[in-house]
């Protein structure tokens, strides 16, 4: 019998200044710890020993070591919970303590949220779950990372330039979006994947212009 995961809703987080707490001093914690840290949180990790590979990961964003077993004193306001230690008891009470959100690492069901595989390209972030399925996760990642290369995402940025200035054209948000929808097409996607980014951008640009000179004409 196929056994599903119920994860359903996915989200990307603003850990900026937040507090994580990861319980657990080995690799897995280590790895958890590096990926809070890239997106900014404040991380303490409790354990009553630490790994070679996360203390050198604690130096180099400046967390918190605390040498201790776990004590729910130490869950107290964090908005991310990581039960990282080799005994599924103490991970089961952590994840019952957590005020917020918890990751259990020995029993991810008991998990109200999982870390699915991800890359950033950019301003880009895609993320990749598969209900379960490691080996074939990684097949579709590097796939993906195929896809999004670094011209993709430096068009993105070069649109997000443009939305800005479409947003100053008198217009209604409707048309707004009836504009981007007509002008975000396949074929303008695979100029730029052809490495004809600069002809993909003059496209864009020649749309704004007209699309500015429609509003300025249409009725008052």
């Amino acid at each position: 019998m196929l056994i599903e995961n119920n994860f359903h809703y996915p989200v990307i987080l603003k850990l900026t200044g937040k507090k994580c707490v990861i319980i657990g001093g080995g690799e897995v914690a280590a790895r958890k710890l590096n990926i809070l840290c890239e997106a900014g949180a404040k991380v303490t990790i409790v354990a009553p020993e630490f790994c070679d590979l996360l203390q050198k990961a604690a130096r180099k964003y400046q967390c918190q070591l605390i040498n201790d077993c776990y004590n729910v004193r130490y869950l107290q306001q964090a908005f991310i919970v990581i039960a990282a230690t080799n005994d599924k008891a103490v991970n089961r009470q952590i994840t019952t303590d957590a005020p917020l959100l918890c990751n259990n690492i020995t029993e991810p069901e008991l998990s109200n949220f999982t870390v699915p595989s991800s890359f950033t390209q950019g301003d880009i972030t895609v993320a990749l779950a598969t209900g379960g399925m490691p080996a074939f996760t990684r097949m579709l990642k590097k796939r993906l990372q195929e896809v999004i290369t670094p011209d993709i995402a430096a068009f993105n940025d070069f649109l997000r330039q443009q939305r800005h200035i479409v947003q100053q054209i008198p217009s209604t948000p409707a048309q707004r979006t009836t504009f981007w929808r007509q002008i975000l097409t396949d074929d303008l996607i695979n100029l730029v994947a052809a490495g004809h980014a600069a002809q993909a951008k003059e496209n864009i640009l020649d749309a704004i212009s007209s699309f500015r000179s429609q509003s300025q004409n249409g009725p008052r």
